[in-house]
């Protein structure tokens, strides 16, 4: 609890929200817009509902326009308490281009023109003001609008509402993405959500009707520009399994980092992953079992990036906490050389969030504390410091065992425990780790190709572990094989029909 209270007077607690949700019945239709991308769509509306736990808000009610075909429109419609809370939400969303509000809908524009008649004159008139500036867009899912087209839908948009306003052009391109520079003060959006169809069926396409219209006003914009301010590409260090900026600010919101939180990575390699809970203003710690990683490089430009570790503290020109000098970030409480078979630390249920991309085999291994040598030798004195203890292979499936328990220790209750898990086709949620403190709030999947997935884990403690009990897998105790097990050598596995053919 000291320990706690220390860490606490490192980041003062967030204030209390000043949000005024209004009583749970009174609610705001808005409508979001995912960003595309194919293959991970089941973190669409997970990473919108774990935002609003963080504002205790649970339970919202959402809308897919074309329901059964969720992995063919990026519009869902959401059930929120206010306009602040939809521009909260936004604030944090890296998914999402934006969230609005909608004015009209319909099955064709002269629908949607006709219904926004019938939206509340109050909620229209603040955004039609002599003394406010504003600018109308349109974007098309499904289809290339041309110009003609587009003018058309904008001057029909001018008969049926009463802007008082000065029209104010920018540069915002390709769906809500705001460029450099200033935007008018209200925007306004035409989406059309035609669908999509075979790759350069141009034809059909631009025959196609769109299935709904809506005539929306911006609420707020998502968090995509993040993606280009930490670039990979633009960072100081590296190490071969950074994580991209999406990824790690998708983990940073699952676990609900922020202001006066402690949050761990006992895998950090590089940091990428602390760097977006860090943006959030938590304090961070980092551990890793390969201590040359987290103590950094040398800049001997004559060397190879990867033999330019550094041998002491002496020599490190760049490390893991480069990057957060770089991006003007809160640096971590500190960086430790850690095993998670063997925990180093000591004090129980001491942080809010655990966050990692464990170890798989691909592009670096698993690893523990210890040592294939029947006899072995003391250390000498002088060599201790610089030392490197030796390690050996330790299987994906122990390190999901260990890595519950560490959570169930080290965990808060309350706490998040969130991880990225590699798998095949064959994965259910039979394959999971499970322990009677944790329950599993999101199971998350990005499909990297047809021969191998990554989920996004997110877990959450519920109570203290009670004494006997312990982190079990029932697949693997019935005596069947979980699918991340020896990943790394189904990673690299032919199908016998690509044999065949070479």
């Amino acid at each position: 609890a000291r320990a706690r209270a220390l860490f606490r007077r490192l980041a003062p607690p967030s204030p209390v929200s000043g949000l005024d949700v209004g009583p749970p019945s009174v609610t705001m239709k808005f409508l979001v817009l995912f960003v595309n991308t194919m293959g991970r769509l089941s973190f669409r509306e997970a990473e919108i509902r774990a935002i609003l736990e963080m504002q205790g808000l649970e339970g919202a009610k959402t809308r897919w326009p074309r329901m059964g075909q969720l992995d063919d429109t990026p519009f869902m419609e959401i059930d929120l308490p206010s306009e602040d809370v939809a521009r909260d939400v936004a604030s944090r969303a890296i998914g999402i281009k934006g969230i609005f509000e909608p004015w009209g809908s319909g099955a064709t524009a002269e629908d949607c023109l006709e219904s926004i008649g019938t939206y509340p004159e109050e909620r229209k008139a603040p955004y039609l003001k002599e003394e406010s500036t504003f600018k109308i867009n349109v974007c098309s899912y499904g289809r290339q609008m041309e110009e003609p087209d587009r003018l058309k839908r904008i001057q029909a948009t001018f008969k049926h509402v009463d802007f008082k306003g000065k029209v104010m052009m920018d540069r915002t391109r390709k769906g809500v993405r705001a460029s450099n520079g200033p935007r008018a003060e209200n925007q306004f959006w035409w989406f059309e959500d035609v669908g999509t169809f075979n790759s350069g069926d141009v034809a059909a396409s631009a025959a196609a009707m769109p299935h709904q219209l809506w005539f929306c006003r911006e609420v707020g914009i998502g968090q995509r520009h993040l993606l280009e301010t930490y670039d990979l590409k633009k960072r100081d260090y590296l190490c071969s399994t950074s994580m991209t900026a999406e990824n790690a600010f998708l983990v940073a919101n699952f676990a609900h980092t922020k202001r006066g939180q402690l949050v761990l990575d006992p895998f950090c390699g590089s940091a990428s992953l602390l760097i977006s809970a860090a943006h959030w203003g938590a304090q961070t710690m980092g551990g890793d079992i390969d201590i040359r990683v987290i103590r950094g490089k040398e800049k001997d430009k004559e060397m190879p990036s990867h033999c330019r570790f550094a041998r002491s503290l002496a020599t490190v020109e760049i490390g893991p906490g480069s990057n957060f000098l770089q991006y003007g970030l809160t640096p971590p409480l500190d960086f430790v050389r850690c095993d998670n078979a063997n925990p180093v630390w000591k004090i129980a249920a001491m942080f809010d969030a655990i966050i990692c991309d464990p170890p798989y085999g691909v592009r670096a291994g698993a690893r523990k504390t210890g040592t294939c040598k029947e006899v072995t030798k003391p250390i000498p004195e002088e060599l201790k410091r610089d030392h490197i203890p030796g390690t050996v292979p330790y299987g994906i499936a122990d390190v999901m065992i260990d890595l519950l328990e560490f959570a169930v220790k080290f965990l808060r209750v309350g706490g998040r425990l969130v991880f990225w898990l590699p798998t095949t086709p064959e994965y259910t949620q039979d394959h999971l780790p499970q322990h009677p403190s944790m329950v599993l709030l999101y199971d998350c999947e990005d499909m990297v190709t047809m021969k191998w997935r990554r989920r996004l884990i997110t877990m959450k403690k519920i109570r203290e572990a009670v004494p006997g009990e312990a982190a079990t897998c029932a697949l693997t105790d019935a005596g069947g094989e979980v699918a991340h097990d020896d990943f790394s050598t189904k990673y690299y596995q032919k199908d016998p029909e690509d044999a065949e053919g070479v």
